[in-house]
């Protein structure tokens, strides 16, 4: 058994000098069909959120059930789907997300989604904003 450390590290850009926030580039795979997305890394959502548009690009199966969701701009209701998240070199299977509507600031910087605690729990995050330094790095154990 090895463990491997993969790692991922991000310059901020011009979007994260307007808001002091990373937006960093996600590959959102279901089945065969991936595309790069920009989502926000965002520590104080507790839940990984994508906008409808990610859905009906990758053609994915959502619930028909909703669930409610609490945020700083007010209530919104949300399906659920599975996708599996690649950020570098750093896969992240079947993550379950939400899917739903975000305020008009995200459309405006072009995010199209937000990774929460839920996905970001299981990385190693290390956030040096003098010099506007990202690293995301996860341990994978192999066999």
């Amino acid at each position: 058994m090895s463990v491997i450390l993969v790692r991922k590290s991000f310059v901020g850009d011009e979007t994260f000098d307007k808001l002091k926030l990373w937006v960093i580039p996600v590959i959102i795979k279901v089945e065969e069909r991936a595309h790069t997305f920009s989502l926000l890394l965002d520590t104080g959502a507790q839940r990984t959120v994508i906008i409808p548009a990610v859905k009906e690009i990758l053609d994915i199966e959502v619930s028909q059930q909703s669930v409610k969701g609490i945020g700083v701009t007010g209530d919104y209701r949300y399906s659920t789907g599975k996708v599996n998240l690649e950020i570098g070199s750093i896969p992240l299977l079947d993550v379950n997300v939400l899917v739903g509507s975000l305020p008009g600031l995200y459309s405006k910087y072009q995010i199209f989604g937000i990774l929460g605690a839920d996905v970001l729990q299981l990385l190693s995050i290390k956030i040096n904003y003098p010099e506007k330094l990202l690293k995301l790095e996860r341990p994978i154990v192999s066999s």
